[in-house]
C-alpha cells in the first residue's frame, strides 16, 4: 500500500478510481473497464470500510476546496427524494445521500479504491467516465445520478503547483464549478491510510467541533511530509 501511495503522489500518470458503496454490486464491471477498455494498469486495489454516517466527512475530504460541499449548487442535476439537505455542509450530504445507501448511521459500507497507471490509457479513462457512470447507475436499482464511481483527474500540472506550495491540500482551491478537480495524490490519502479511515469513521459532522478538528485533519492532507494523523477523540 505505501508503495501505491508513493506512485500516487509522484506520478503524473496516477488515478484512483473509487467505486462508491451506493454501486459495490458493480466492482468487477469497473475493474473490466479500467483493464480492458481503457487500457489502463490497476497497481493497487483496496476495498475499505466506512460508517454510513462517515459518508459527509469522506465526500468532505475527497471534494476538499471545492465551494460546491457547501453551497449544493450541483442538487438540481440529482435531486433526491428527502428534498435539498439544509447547511451547514449541504452538498456534502447531498453527495452523501447519493452514495452512501443505508437508514443507520452505523451502516457498514464498502468502497473499493484501485490505484490506476494511465500512462497507457491515451485519455481513455476521461474519455469514457460519463458512459461508465451511466451504465453503472443503469445496473444499480434506484441509483440516482453520479453516485457510482469516482474518477480523479489528470494531476500533470496539479502535482506540480502541491508540490511547490501544498498548503490547500490540492495545489489550491479549485472553485465550485468543478466537480472533478480532485487528485490522486490527495485522494489516496484520504482513503488508502488507516488513521485517516479511522478519523472519518469516527468523525461527527453534528458536533460543535467538528469544524476545528476536520480543520487540523486538513492540514494533514495537505502536508507534503508523514505526520501524525490527527484522532478525532
Amino acid at each position: 500500500m505505501e508503495d501505491a501511495v508513493k506512485f500516487c503522489r509522484t506520478a503524473s500518470s496516477a488515478v484512483v478510481v473509487t467505486v462508491w458503496p451506493t454501486a459495490r454490486s458493480q466492482v468487477n464491471s469497473v475493474r473490466k473497464w479500467i483493464e480492458q477498455s481503457c487500457k489502463a494498469s490497476i497497481l493497487f486495489e483496496k476495498t475499505i470500510a466506512l460508517r454510513k454516517k462517515a459518508g459527509v466527512p469522506t465526500c468532505m475530504a475527497l471534494y476538499y476546496g471545492e465551494d460546491w460541499i457547501h453551497t449544493n449548487c450541483w442538487y438540481m442535476e440529482s435531486p433526491i427524494p428527502s428534498g435539498p439537505p439544509s447547511a451547514p455542509y449541504a452538498g456534502a450530504k447531498w453527495k452523501a445521500a447519493l452514495t452512501f445507501p443505508g437508514q443507520d448511521d452505523d451502516t457498514q459500507c464498502e468502497m473499493t479504491v484501485f490505484v490506476v497507471d494511465a500512462e497507457g490509457s491515451q485519455g481513455a479513462l476521461w474519455r469514457g467516465k460519463y458512459q461508465i457512470r451511466e451504465q453503472l447507475r443503469r445496473a444499480v436499482p434506484g441509483a440516482l445520478g453520479n453516485c457510482c464511481m469516482h474518477l480523479t483527474d489528470d494531476q500533470t500540472d496539479a502535482l506540480e503547483a502541491w508540490k511547490v506550495a501544498p498548503s490547500s491540500g490540492q495545489g489550491g482551491s479549485r472553485g465550485g464549478y468543478e466537480c472533478d478537480s480532485s487528485y490522486a495524490f490527495h485522494c489516496a490519502r484520504v482513503l488508502l491510510d488507516e488513521a485517516s479511515v479511522a478519523f472519518l469513521n469516527d468523525a461527527d459532522y453534528e458536533a460543535a467541533e467538528y469544524e476545528n478538528k476536520f480543520a487540523v485533519y486538513c492540514e494533514w492532507l495537505a502536508a507534503r511530509t508523514t505526520t501524525e494523523v490527527p484522532t478525532w477523540s
